[in-house]
This record gives structure tokens, C-alpha cells and sequence, in this order.
């Protein structure tokens, strides 16, 4: 009896040893598992963090892409092209080419120097503009005198078209000489009346084989030709326009309105070879030399 109680109590000894054998195995094995994964955890969070990481830096990149897109095309949209500005200028009757190449500088739509080469080099296609260097102004007396409107900094071009077709449609186009002839007729009076009578003496004379002697040729070559830096060879004009040396001027010189133009076409009909303006304010007008000396002692001369 006792034999087989210490055989039972061995059997239970030997169970109890395999149990805890196995639980420290499970233990280890459970222990071992625990380790991975915490370190899994640790790689999977390091990983997580730098690929959050390269995913906002990649958000970033495409958002400042697309802010910076977005403000071009905001931009683009905004910024409405420029608008020109329109300036409008009035010529005068009796300008002359200098005369409106400044005024076009002083407006600022084009410079003196641009306006004169693109004159000079132009060619007018439908009338005629005499190409010779006689004349020192190519575009003289074919600016119509008249209110106009261009640009700041406009096309000189463009410009000297405009008023060339202006002209055009306004005068007729007019015989050079009936041209000429208006051009000196405009500075010489101001009424209606008296540049038919002025426009009468000139057109006697010239039948008569007579120079003009007409004070403003002279005094556009003073004013105008002689020094001016955009002309070369400027002594050679005088005798070309002072009709104190010529019988006609080489060309216009001014730009004259349509009465002028009128008169030119249609003098009055007169004897008169001689007339002056006197100190009166008055034109005086006479046949003879002896009578027009007369004139001149009683009333003075007056220069316009």
C-alpha cells in the first residue's frame, strides 16, 4: 500500500514538472511575441510619420502650384490692357509745317523730327504732291487747317494721312499754283473781301510777267528755312521763295484754309498792281508805282 502511494505521488510530481515546462515556453514564446510587435508598432509609426511627412510636403508643393496659378490668372484678369489716350488738336489757318510739327510735340503725339522724315518720304498715291528739292517742306500747304483728334504717341504716319485726306475731301486739290497763290493770300488779309482784292493784285501781276514782292515769302525764309536743323543746304531756299528774287515761291508757304483757297480761284476783278497794309489797319490798294508811294507816305506801312 505504501509502494503504491509514493508511485502515485511520483506521477503527480512528474505531471506537475511537464506543466510547468510548458508554461514557461508559453510565456517566452508569449513574452517574444509581445516584443515584435511593439517594435512593429514602433517601425509602422516611423514609417506612418515620414510618409505623412512626404504627403504634406507633396500637398504643399501642389497647393503653392496652385495659389500661385490662381494669382496669375487673377492677375491676368485684372490688369485690363491700357488704354490709349486721345488728344485733340486744332490747326490754325496760315500754320506753317514747322508750325504744326511743333504743335504735334508739344501735344505729345509725335516729335517734330519723326513728323518732318515721314513727310518728306511719304508718297501720296490719290492727287498729286510735287517731289522735288526746290521745295524744303514736301508736305507744305497740304495740312488742312482743321480741329483733329489722335493719339499720344501716335503713328506719325498715320497722322500726316489723315490730314492728307482731309484735304482732299475738303479742297478739291486745288492746281499748284492756285495753292501757292492762297498759302501767301492767307497771310497777306483776313476778310473775305480783302483777299479777292489781294488775290486780284497777285493774279495781275503774274499776267503781267511781274514778281509777287510779297513780304511773307521773305519773311517765311527768315522764320522758317534759314537755321532750321532739320534742313540742309538752307541758303539756296531764298532764292527759291523770296519773291523779292523770284516771280513765284518754289512752293506753299503755309497750310490755308478754303477761303483763301476761294480767293485764289476767284479773284475780284481789278487794275490794281500795288497794295500795302497802312498803319490805319487798313489795306490800300493803287495802279501805278507812283500812286502806291503816294499811299505809303500818307498812311505808313504796317507788317502784319
Amino acid at each position: 500500500m505504501k509502494k503504491k502511494w509514493l508511485a502515485f505521488a511520483l506521477c503527480v510530481l512528474l505531471l506537475l514538472a511537464a506543466g510547468c515546462g510548458k508554461e514557461e515556453k508559453v510565456e517566452e514564446e508569449s513574452s517574444s511575441e509581445v516584443v515584435s510587435l511593439e517594435e512593429y508598432s514602433r517601425i509602422f509609426q516611423e514609417e506612418s510619420s515620414t510618409e505623412s511627412s512626404q504627403v504634406s510636403s507633396a500637398e504643399s508643393q501642389e497647393n503653392s502650384v496652385g495659389s500661385s496659378q490662381q494669382e496669375q490668372t487673377v492677375s491676368s484678369v485684372d490688369e485690363p490692357e491700357p488704354q490709349r489716350v486721345v488728344v485733340e488738336v486744332t490747326i490754325p489757318e496760315g500754320y506753317t509745317f514747322m508750325q504744326i510739327a511743333s504743335l504735334l510735340e508739344q501735344k505729345g503725339i509725335c516729335s517734330q523730327a519723326d513728323f518732318y522724315q515721314t513727310s518728306q518720304n511719304y508718297q501720296v498715291q490719290s492727287f498729286e504732291v510735287p517731289s522735288t528739292s526746290d521745295r524744303c517742306f514736301k508736305m507744305e500747304g497740304f495740312l488742312f487747317p482743321d480741329t483733329y483728334q489722335f493719339y499720344q504717341n501716335d503713328d506719325p504716319e498715320r497722322v500726316l494721312r489723315t490730314m492728307l485726306n482731309n484735304y482732299a475731301a475738303k479742297t478739291g486739290c486745288p492746281s499748284q499754283q492756285t495753292l501757292i497763290l492762297a498759302s501767301i493770300i492767307e497771310q497777306e488779309a483776313r476778310s473775305d473781301e480783302h483777299m479777292k482784292l489781294v488775290s486780284s493784285v497777285y493774279h495781275n501781276r503774274l499776267n503781267a510777267g511781274m514778281r509777287l514782292d510779297a513780304d511773307p515769302t521773305r519773311d517765311y525764309v527768315n522764320e522758317y528755312i534759314t537755321g532750321n536743323p532739320l534742313l540742309s543746304d538752307t541758303s539756296r531756299f531764298a532764292a527759291l521763295y523770296n519773291t523779292y528774287k523770284c516771280q513765284i515761291p518754289a512752293g506753299p508757304i503755309c497750310n490755308p484754309g478754303m477761303r483763301a483757297i476761294a480767293a485764289a480761284q476767284n479773284p475780284a476783278s481789278t487794275d490794281y498792281y500795288y497794295f500795302f497794309f497802312g498803319n490805319d489797319n487798313q489795306n490800300h490798294y493803287s495802279k501805278t508805282y507812283e500812286e502806291h508811294q503816294a499811299q505809303i507816305a500818307q498812311y505808313g506801312v504796317q507788317h502784319q
